[in-house]
This record gives structure tokens, C-alpha cells and sequence, in this order.
């Protein structure tokens, strides 16, 4: 190591002195101004030179960057999407396999260690999770359709939202109670941006009127909702979503702090 400094001293100790050297001689003949203007240019040229390398290995790392870390940070946000409208990771398509064809691809090798451990971690609970959903939602619908059983109740229960003459928006009693909200909740969800609004109730296409706090669908609603609560695969079931949320949440923002900071 000393002898490294040395050599670079020595270095920088040859060029001075070439550089004292040659503005003497040129001082001498009278073309002092021309070497200081040589001197010059050559330095920034040396500076600019430096500064461009250093640009293209910033520019460089991003892509890399983004080229690891930008086809998962739009793998996650398609999880994240999923989980957040209540929907499997295996449904429609399937989360857990393409995660899992990430992992084995040669870019991960290159992922942040400790991001792939928790990156790991997360993927292992995926698949349970969309086992222990499909679990919940039968259950929503078994104890659905009992109790509108129990309220002699056939055919489909539908909730529309309308506004400004058109429909905005509908769901099913399965659907709410799956998701944990009553219709009203649902109703203040996505009416909200519009001045006025009304929801109907609907089972089959015969109209049950106007839904509010008082009425038999929204008060049958809200009776299935209490009964699923105390289940205990639906508490399984809603609790490991809000952990997935969360992590979720946790591993996009590292990877987004990862891009940025490339």
C-alpha cells in the first residue's frame, strides 16, 4: 500500500514538474499565454472526460437497476392489486408461478440479499394464503345461502349503485360479506365523488328499493357479516391478507428505493 502511494506521488511529482519544465521553455520564446491556454483546455478536456465516464456508469447501474428490479416491482404491484380487491393469487392469474419463474431467473441472483430473504419469505405464504381464501369464500357463500334460506329468500341478491341517470357501480351480498362491508359502506366507497347517488337492492330483477340502515337487505347483510366474523377460518383468513398487505407494501417501497437510489 505505501509503495502504491509512492509511485502515485512520484507520478504526480513527474507531470508537475514536465508541466514547470515546458511553461519555462515556452516562457522563454514568449508563448507563455499560449501554453496556460493549452494547459487549460486540456484540463477541462481531462475534467469533462472524467465527468462523462462517471455519467455513463450512473446511467449504466440505473439500467441494471431497473432491469433486476423493475419486472418484480411490477410483479409485486399486480399482487398488490390483487390483494387489495380481495381477489387469490391464483385466480385469473397465477401470482405465486410467476413470482416463483422470477426467482429462478438469473436476475435475482443479483437482487439485494437481505430483499430476497424477505422477498422469499413473502412467496412462501402466498400459496397457503390462496388455499385458505378459496376456504373463506366457500364459506361466505355456504353460510350466505343459509341465511337467506332462513329469511325464505331465493335468488340472487344484487346492490346497484346509481347516479346522474346511469349506473356506477354493483356488487352481491356474497361479495360485501366476503369483503367484510355492508352494503352502506360500499355504497359510500364508490358514490362518494358523486353529488347525488342512491343504492338499490335487487334479488333476482325484482327491486327492493331504496337501500338504507332500516332496510331487510342491508340489516340481513350486516347479520351474515357479525355471524362470519366469529369463524375461524374467515379471522384466518382476513388477518393473513392484512399481513400479505403490509409486507407487500414493505417490499415495493425498498425496491422503489432501490431504482431510485441506482
Amino acid at each position: 500500500m505505501f509503495s502504491d502511494r509512492s509511485d502515485i506521488w512520484s507520478g504526480i511529482g513527474a507531470v508537475l514538474s514536465t508541466a514547470v519544465s515546458v511553461y519555462g521553455w515556452f516562457y522563454s520564446i514568449g508563448l507563455a499565454s499560449l501554453f496556460t491556454f493549452i494547459a487549460g483546455a486540456l484540463f477541462t478536456l481531462a475534467t469533462q472526460e472524467r465527468l462523462e465516464k462517471k455519467r455513463q456508469k450512473r446511467e449504466f447501474d440505473k439500467k441494471m437497476t431497473e432491469h433486476i428490479y423493475g419486472p418484480l416491482h411490477q410483479e409485486l404491484n399486480s399482487i398488490l392489486k390483487d390483494l387489495k380487491n380481495f381477489q387469490s393469487p391464483v385466480d385469473s392469474v397465477n401470482r405465486v408461478a410467476t413470482l416463483e419463474n422470477f426467482m429462478e431467473n438469473y436476475r435475482y441472483d443479483l437482487v439485494n440479499e437481505e430483499l430476497r430473504y424477505h422477498l422469499e419469505e413473502f412467496q412462501k405464504r402466498l400459496q397457503p394464503y390462496a388455499v385458505l381464501w378459496r376456504e373463506a369464500r366457500n364459506e361466505t357463500e355456504i353460510r350466505t345461502k343459509r341465511s337467506l334460506d332462513k329469511h325464505e329468500i331465493s335468488g340472487k341478491i344484487t346492490f346497484v349503485i346509481t347516479a346522474e341517470m346511469q349506473e356506477i357501480d354493483r356488487t352481491n351480498i356474497i361479495e360485501l360479506v366476503f369483503r367484510n362491508k355492508t352494503p352502506l359502506q360500499f355504497f359510500a366507497q364508490k358514490a362518494g365523488p358523486y353529488g347525488t347517488a342512491y343504492m338499490i337492492g335487487y334479488v333476482g330483477q325484482k327491486s327492493e328499493g331504496y337501500i338504507s340502515k332500516d332496510h331487510r337487505m342491508h340489516k340481513i347483510s350486516m347479520e351474515i357479516t357479525k355471524e362470519l366474523s366469529k369463524t375461524p377460518t374467515i379471522q384466518a383468513q382476513r388477518k393473513e391478507r392484512e399481513h400479505l398487505l403490509e409486507e407487500c407494501y414493505s417490499l415495493i417501497e425498498t425496491i422503489r428505493k432501490q431504482i431510485v437510489l441506482s
